[in-house]
């Protein structure tokens, strides 16, 4: 039957089995079947003409895909092919019978990166400011720092991970966003708009099914008020880039948009493949501090830390949740806590690496190169500590120690004559 298993889905969006194999990670997989997928149904969107029925058939097949690496229900869709989705084809299938259909323009929008480019979530320190400016979009709020916990939207940035993050009552709706919803103007029903952003997720604008009912249904009601798209909805002055690459399998000229030069995404390493060997960090221990966006996973200051969790016990190590004279390596991300950054640099045999240092050495088969280079930390979580940035020496000693401000005098006491 149609998406019955693995295989069958994987051959509905257009991927190949050869294509398929060469991807040593599961984060590759998804970029090599969100690249067929998105070639697919650009060639089949009824609106140049194609078939509807294979059209859903793809969107279908999708989102079951999807669904299984969104919750990390499969290790590698290379070698589970045989896996069963009838049930869930068959609940997908239902689910977006009578859905809005986005138009041909979104797809060709969102084709044009392989990681969404947008990201809403809760702010997790109160130390990122708003961005929103211009004449015509200036921050509403009377700070210009988004608060603790508040709803932000981000920008994908070059160094892969989020940026620019904006409230969002400032938040300007992009095209490469609204054009994946349905028209304000035709329909109010909550739920179609609310399902559209569900299947943004992984292709344009994630973050929304991380949310809580409560916080999802602001960003909703927030998206279908069309004063807060750009270019007021209008697709006609929405900006297009020349049309270049040709379905050549189907054969009927349709056209995709060229995609731009791919932001560097973290691809985790697996044991054995890519020469990463298997016990790679056996006997040593470790401890993560901070946040790692550019792993994925998770929410508020946990976000990345699971992910990176399983990476390095997947090669031996083990990860305790504080610091000690067992510890032998502090991996940290973004806006690490300052004092275990501290208690680390008070151990000398303790080396502190970023993310992507433990990558590389995976793939070398060492940490030492990583170990051996100084780090530099830029920015503290707050609340903990100084903010300015500090360079640490593998070991624990530091060209600039931390510092804290200095205590004003105790005030003399006035004797009584």
């Amino acid at each position: 039957m149609p998406g019955g298993t693995i295989k069958d889905c994987l051959a509905a969006v257009g991927v190949s089995s050869a294509g398929l194999g060469a991807s040593s990670t599961l984060n590759g997989e998804w970029t090599f079947i969100k690249k067929a997928y998105f070639k697919k149904i650009l060639a089949c969107h009824p609106d140049k003409g194609g078939d509807a029925a294979v059209f859903r058939a793809v969107s279908t097949a999708f989102e079951v895909l999807r669904d299984l690496f969104d919750a990390g229900a499969i290790r590698s869709f290379a070698s589970e092919q045989a896996q069963s989705t009838a049930d869930a084809y068959s609940e997908a299938k239902d689910d977006l019978r009578g859905m809005f259909t986005p138009s041909w323009e979104y797809f060709a929008e969102a084709a044009k990166e392989t990681i969404p480019t947008y990201r809403v979530e809760l702010a997790r320190s109160a130390r990122s400011r708003c961005q929103a400016r211009g004449s015509s979009k200036q921050c509403k709020e009377s700070a210009p720092f988004i608060e603790k916990g508040g709803l932000r939207i981000g920008f994908m940035m070059e160094g892969g991970s989020y940026g620019l993050w904006v409230h969002l009552d400032c938040w300007r709706v992009p095209s490469k966003v609204w054009l994946g919803l349905p028209d304000p103007a035709k329909t109010r029903d909550f739920k179609k708009f609310e399902a559209a952003f569900a299947r943004m997720n992984q292709v344009s604008f994630c973050g929304v099914r991380e949310l809580a009912p409560a916080e999802r249904k602001k960003v909703v009601r927030y998206a279908m008020d069309k004063k807060h798209w750009t270019f007021g909805g209008a697709i006609e002055k929405v900006k297009k880039k020349p049309a270049a690459a040709v379905d050549a399998a189907k054969g009927s000229g349709t056209s995709i948009v060229v995609a731009g030069p791919e932001r560097k995404q973290f691809i985790i390493p697996v044991p054995g493949k890519g020469g990463a060997p298997s016990a790679s960090l056996a006997g040593k221990s470790f401890v993560i501090t901070g946040t790692f966006p550019e792993v994925g996973g998770g929410a508020g200051f946990k976000v990345g830390k699971e992910r990176v969790r399983k990476m390095i016990e997947s090669f031996g190590g083990k990860v305790s949740s504080s610091i000690s004279g067992r510890t032998d390596v502090l991996v940290v991300g973004k806006q690490p806590g300052a004092s275990k950054v501290k208690k680390a640099r008070t151990i000398r045999k303790i080396s502190l690496v970023s993310i992507r240092d433990v990558k590389v050495g995976l793939e070398r088969g060492s940490l030492a190169a990583a170990e051996a280079k100084p780090m530099v930390i830029k920015d503290f979580a707050r609340g903990f500590g100084p903010r300015r940035a500090t360079t640490a020496k593998a070991g624990g000693s530091a060209r600039k120690r931390l510092t804290t401000a200095a205590k004003p005098a105790p005030k003399k006491r006035k004797v009584a004559a």
